[in-house]
């Protein structure tokens, strides 16, 4: 197709909204103090400073600018806070000033922002939608419930792991399977996701695509007004994934309601995921919130536990003296004769350390989610304008040097220690925050940490594990790509050893 006369037009067009909306900004500003920041080039801003992984390029022009900067982002004003004293500025001091959502576009596909917690807007529906999460959904006497849940799904994959052993294993991989089948098991009562159903397994493949587009650099992000061209195409993809994720919901609600009505009544221990949310229904909760609720959980519940998994066994492989030391704490509280169980892992003092570290070292969102100020408010002497996205560098403080001692270096001890031991990643210290904190924070944190933990001290206390193809583990790669998340760029494949009696597994 000949795009010659398109080109220029919308060129054209470009400059003129961007002028526009350069005057209407300037007029706007005129009068604040704005945090300092680099300079702005017309109509693309500092855009093409961010480069490929804008966590490392924004730390890099923190320490010219300061720990509170401010970028201009195509159309779009940035704050950008890079120390734990201006993180806790936003998310507790201002907190409902800054409490606002800046929403990608691919968000909005089919309005999945409308029935979101991590998307929505601080109003009524979403105090509603975050009250169901945490005291329903979430809460210490659901998850004890639903431990046996858990172990059965866990043990199902060391079984899986086991019976093709020699081969190697993709972990990401498997972190992702073993978190889809344990939320289906959650929310629908069932092991649902068979590789013979085509039903399913359409749905599986919707939600690994919908993690793969997740945050992908998007022009319309940054130009509003190219929404309707949709020059990526990714909020067309992402659509057209939702739906396949909505389709089966759908089928899933109307099978239940259907069940429901023929048996009236259940125990509140009976009840899984979908019963609770069905049980809130209401004009302002309808089955299309339902909906969205379950998809939400798919992408959000499978994302931190599979990157964060991926991420912690590769940093053990890569450190083998660090190996040796989790699993000799593996051997000293659970023994060579029985399996991981969750009532182990509170005495697994040297995992939950090296978790911390890969949650400093490896945050799962490097920037956090995108805030919005809702209204002005003033930070030391900075003016954070209305209407500003606001974001959290957590990768920036997890490598401080002023904060930690050997940044860069996977370190779990260093958790260990009397200064750092009681250094928690709910959302109290600011230096290692990476759930967000305030009104914001991940809801769902209990689970994942939960999970995490879990499927790591079941690996490996049940395997060990060796590189292919004769791989040293200095010659890994441990780069990262950048999207919402921190993945890793090359999929970790690693070979599993049994190494526990073959009637344990």
């Amino acid at each position: 197709m000949d795009i010659s006369p398109i080109l220029p037009t919308a060129v054209l067009i470009l400059i003129v909204f961007y002028f526009l909306w350069r005057s209407k900004h300037s007029r706007a500003t005129v009068l604040l103090r704005l945090p300092p920041g680099p300079h702005a080039w017309p109509i693309v801003g500092n855009l093409f400073q961010l480069g490929k992984k804008p966590h490392e390029s924004l730390h890099a022009l923190s320490l010219q600018y300061g720990p509170l900067m401010m970028l201009r982002l195509g159309m779009k004003t940035t704050v950008v806070a890079s120390s734990p004293a201006m993180a806790k500025e936003i998310l507790k001091t201002h907190d409902l000033a800054l409490a606002g959502r800046s929403v990608i576009e691919t968000a909005k596909a089919l309005s999945f922002h409308k029935t979101s917690i991590i998307w929505g807007e601080c109003g009524a529906q979403w105090r509603h939608l975050r009250r169901i999460a945490a005291s329903e959904l979430f809460n210490p006497r659901r998850l004890a419930d639903l431990q046996p849940l858990r172990r059965d799904q866990v043990f199902r994959t060391i079984r899986l792991i086991f019976e093709e052993r020699g081969k190697a294993v993709d972990i990401g991989h498997m972190a992702f399977n073993t978190s889809v089948n344990l939320l289906g098991n959650m929310i629908f009562s069932s092991s649902l996701f068979d590789t013979h159903n085509p039903a399913t397994v359409r749905f599986i493949d919707a939600v690994w695509k919908m993690m793969k587009l997740g945050g992908k650099p998007n022009w319309v992000d940054y130009f509003p007004f190219l929404r309707f061209l949709d020059p990526q195409g990714l909020c067309r993809e992402t659509a057209k994934h939702m739906k396949g994720m909505y389709d089966f919901a759908d089928s899933c609600i109307h099978d239940r309601l259907a069940a429901r009505s023929k048996n009236q009544g259940s125990n509140d221990s009976e009840k899984d995921y979908l019963d609770i949310l069905l049980d809130f229904i209401s004009e302002d909760f309808t089955l299309v919130g339902v909906r969205g609720y379950i998809a939400e959980l798919f992408i959000a519940g499978t994302e931190t536990t599979t990157t964060t998994i991926e991420w912690v066994m590769a940093e053990f492989i890569r450190n083998p003296q660090k190996m040796k030391m989790v699993r000799r704490e593996l051997d000293e509280i659970v023994g060579g004769n029985r399996r991981v169980e969750e009532s182990d892992l509170d005495s697994l003092h040297y995992l939950h350390a090296a978790v911390k570290e890969i949650f400093r070292l490896h945050p799962t969102a490097p920037l956090l989610m995108p805030h919005k100020a809702e209204s002005a408010c003033k930070i030391g002497e900075f003016v954070i304008p209305k209407g500003s996205e606001v974001m959290v560098n957590v990768w920036a403080m997890g490598r401080d040097p002023a904060i930690w001692k050997e940044p860069l270096e996977f370190i779990p001890e260093r958790f260990l220690e009397d200064e750092n031991s009681k250094l928690e990643y709910k959302g109290q210290n600011y230096q290692l925050i990476p759930f967000g904190s305030g009104r914001r924070m991940c809801v769902g944190l209990p689970l994942a940490s939960r999970m995490v933990h879990l499927v790591v001290a079941s690996l490996l206390h049940s395997f060990e594990w060796t590189l292919p193809d004769g791989m040293r583990c200095e010659e890994m790669d441990m780069s990262e790509e950048f999207r919402i998340t921190l993945k890793k760029s090359k999929e970790l494949n690693a070979i599993p050893i049994p190494r526990l009696p073959h009637h344990i597994y």
